[in-house]
Parts: structure tokens; C-alpha cells; sequence
């Protein structure tokens, strides 16, 4: 397992054109630095969990917190790089920090999991959510009848309309259908 230890910053970022973005969490501790890769939906579901989990756990709230330290520069050459297929949470109450726990692929086929650790403080946390939020958000507007992602050109396959891309006006009782 690699622990990474406490975070001195973390933040979320979406890279690349919509359609075709990815999606992976920063993180820095001291000099060392680590990309963690996610689905869009994985990292939206962790931001809504951070969240649910903070407001359940969190004995003190309504305090200001300290704005979280930015990540900055980020290196090409981050020392953890890996994409994650799954993700743990917990909080820690004393001393007030988020516990993150994830696997990769090979670390869950070998059984050695988790593979990675972090911990975070609250407000490093509460910065992470925002960035998730912005990050998840960023990418191609939602189809209002089915919530899929929408093509740049607005069309796609939509079960809410019976897989018709056109909407097509259904005769009023005065109009009359031509005989057959």
C-alpha cells in the first residue's frame, strides 16, 4: 500500500475537449505528488459522498474553516499515477480529517488492497468538493428528457423520446389523417 500521508493540497480537474475529457484528482504532499485518474460519474459520486459524509460526521459545524492551500504547479511527472476503479471514504472526527482510500486494477487482482491512502483536513476536503463540482460540470450539457450527455450538434439517442431525434406534432381531433 502507498500512504501518501497527510495532503498539503488537493483539487480535481477535467482534461481535454467535451466528449472526450478526463477526470483526475491532484494531490500534494510536500515534494511529492500524485494523479489519481476517474470516471466523470466515479468522481461526481465522490464529491456528493465527501460531502454527505462531512455533514453526517462533522461535530462542529457552522465554524469558519481555513481557505484549503492550492496544488500550483503541477509536474508532468507525478509519483502516483493511477487510474482508480475504487474508492473508500471515511472521517476521522479527532483530528477533524478526511481518510481516502483507493485501488487500481492490479492492486485489487493481486488482493493487496487498498493500494493507496490520504488523508485530508476538513477544509482540504470542502476545497476538493468545489473543484469536483467544477471539474464534473464542465463538460457537454445534459439531454432534459433522459439526462445522457448531449453531442456538440444537440443529438443523440434518447430513450425519453423513444429514440426519436426529431419531435414530431401528433394530429389534434379537428385535423384530419389522410385516407390509406
Amino acid at each position: 500500500m502507498i500512504d501518501f500521508g497527510l495532503v498539503d493540497a488537493i483539487d480535481a480537474e477535467a482534461l481535454g475537449a467535451p466528449g472526450h475529457r478526463t477526470f483526475r484528482i491532484r494531490a500534494r504532499a510536500g515534494g511529492n505528488y500524485a494523479s489519481l485518474w476517474l470516471e466523470k460519474e466515479q468522481l461526481a459520486a465522490l464529491g456528493r459522498s465527501i460531502s454527505q459524509l462531512i455533514a453526517e460526521r462533522v461535530e462542529h459545524r457552522g465554524e469558519t474553516l481555513p481557505r484549503p492551500t492550492e496544488v500550483g504547479e503541477f509536474t508532468d511527472r507525478p509519483d502516483i499515477d493511477m487510474q482508480l476503479v475504487r474508492i473508500g471514504i471515511d472521517y476521522q472526527p479527532s483530528p477533524d480529517r478526511l481518510v481516502f482510500l483507493a485501488d487500481d486494477q492490479s492492486g485489487m487482482e493481486r488482493g493487496d488492497t487498498p493500494t493507496f491512502r490520504m488523508e485530508m483536513s476538513r477544509s482540504a476536503a470542502m476545497g476538493l468538493v468545489r473543484a469536483i463540482t467544477v471539474a464534473a460540470s464542465a463538460g457537454r450539457p445534459r439531454c432534459p428528457l433522459c439526462g445522457q450527455p448531449m453531442e456538440p450538434d444537440n443529438q443523440h439517442f434518447c430513450p425519453g423520446a423513444d429514440g426519436h431525434s426529431v419531435v414530431l406534432e401528433i394530429p389534434g381531433p379537428d385535423e384530419q389523417e389522410p385516407s390509406r
